[in-house]
């Protein structure tokens, strides 16, 4: 393991801040449903049964850490997309239609020393961890999970401004639209 690539940012312990993270299916099969452009309603995303199951524990994940906010979400056939805030003083959501203000990592762009931790143990990375177990746990009670569910690891850029934080909100918000031009289009 000592050869694999570490894409973690050594100078970040990963327990607050806020992150746009994205999970890849198990050889980014298209489990979790279909993408539908051919309808008056435009290009939306239909869930499978496993797809309402991840559906169903992203909106569970503050209950189980209620120091975590779900963001933002979307399932897609293969991926997913989040955008959590891991310590309340990250969000600072403004009064009016759910618009978010101050946003971002707060913690100064000046890299110090080097975190010593391999960042498995890290805040977020037991939010992953929990919420991808409970997925394949739910999905494999109901008979519906197949032999894997998740690629290994997992994707996250931390959000250290609001211009970031606005970005990523709105590719979020239309992923299905895009689906045409999405990197994890491809299925095996």
């Amino acid at each position: 393991m000592a050869d694999r690539h570490q894409f973690r940012a050594k100078w970040h312990d990963y327990n607050t801040g806020l992150y746009f993270v994205t999970i890849c299916t198990h050889e980014k099969r298209h489990l979790f449903g279909r993408i539908v452009s051919d309808n008056p309603e435009g290009t939306r995303f239909i869930a499978s049964a496993l797809g309402e199951i991840v559906d169903g524990c992203i909106k569970k994940i503050p209950d189980i850490h209620p120091d975590v906010e779900v963001c933002n979400y979307v399932v897609m056939p293969n991926h997913i997309h989040m955008v959590l805030s891991v310590g309340a003083q990250y969000i600072a959501p403004a009064a009016t239609e759910g618009i978010f203000r101050n946003t971002g990592c707060l913690k100064p762009p000046m890299r110090g020393d080097p975190v010593e931790d391999n960042h498995f143990n890290s805040r977020l990375a037991v939010v992953i961890r929990t919420f991808k177990a409970a997925v394949t746990r739910e999905a494999r009670a109901q008979c519906i999970a197949p032999l894997q569910v998740w690629q290994r690891s997992f994707h996250e850029h931390i959000i250290r401004e609001q211009h970031a934080f606005e970005n990523i909100m709105n590719y979020v918000d239309t992923n299905a639209e895009n689906w045409n031009m999405d990197c994890f289009l491809i299925s095996k």
